[in-house]
């Protein structure tokens, strides 16, 4: 009998044992759980707001691409850096046709930073596509279109073989018309369009 009542109370302790060992490790799951949840959660918030923070920058850059490119005023040693410019890009071409173009050659030497910024862009992009979905890209979609215009623009501006609009349509939208209180209409849009994507991306840099 006394054999008997040992062994029960050796079996009882053992499941007093075992219990609090699954109670324990059931806990040690439950924080491990909850850690890797947080860290998830940092680790997402952490890349939301690099993809944020660089995207809005590039898109910064872009504005400011896109009033340099809208600059009326041409000083001598812009163009001087032009024609050394093209001269480096396009080897092939004579002096005197790079000297007698040096102001379109302005714009193609402006032009490379805007396409130096939408290249940034697109790159941020993608990632930013893959944490929010196309909302981001429908936002980008309207910027998309004054960048297209401008450079359809220019291009029938400088080469009149290809122009299909008015040279005074053509004119307000390469020079910016109101340089003395900032913006036309056309630069008021690349505004609001820019400003639609800074508000879409502050809470996620915030």
């Amino acid at each position: 009998m006394k054999l008997i009542f040992i062994l029960s109370g050796l079996i009882k302790i053992m499941d007093i044992k075992d219990l609090i060992t699954f109670i324990l490790t059931l806990w040690g799951l439950i924080i491990a759980t909850k850690g890797l949840v947080t860290w998830r959660k940092q680790i997402k918030g952490t890349k939301e707001f690099e993809v944020a923070y660089d995207l809005n920058f590039s898109v910064l850059k872009l504005r400011d691409a896109i009033k340099h490119v809208r600059n009326p005023a041409i000083w001598p040693s812009e163009s001087s850096k032009a024609v050394e410019y093209l001269k480096a890009k396009h080897p092939e071409k004579s002096e005197g046709d790079i000297k007698g173009n040096s102001h379109a050659y302005v714009y193609e030497m402006r032009w490379d930073e805007i396409t130096n910024a939408y290249t940034e862009i697109e790159a941020r992009l993608l990632a930013a596509e893959v944490l929010w979905g196309s909302e981001i890209l429908n936002l980008i979609k309207p910027l998309d279109r004054k960048v297209t215009e401008l450079n359809i623009a220019l291009k029938q501006y400088f080469q009149p073989e290809f122009r299909i609009e008015g040279f005074d349509k053509l004119h307000n939208i390469i020079y910016n018309q109101d340089v003395q209180n900032g913006e036309d209409d056309f630069g008021k849009e690349v505004t609001k369009y820019i400003q639609d994507i800074a508000n879409y991306l502050k809470p996620k840099i915030n």
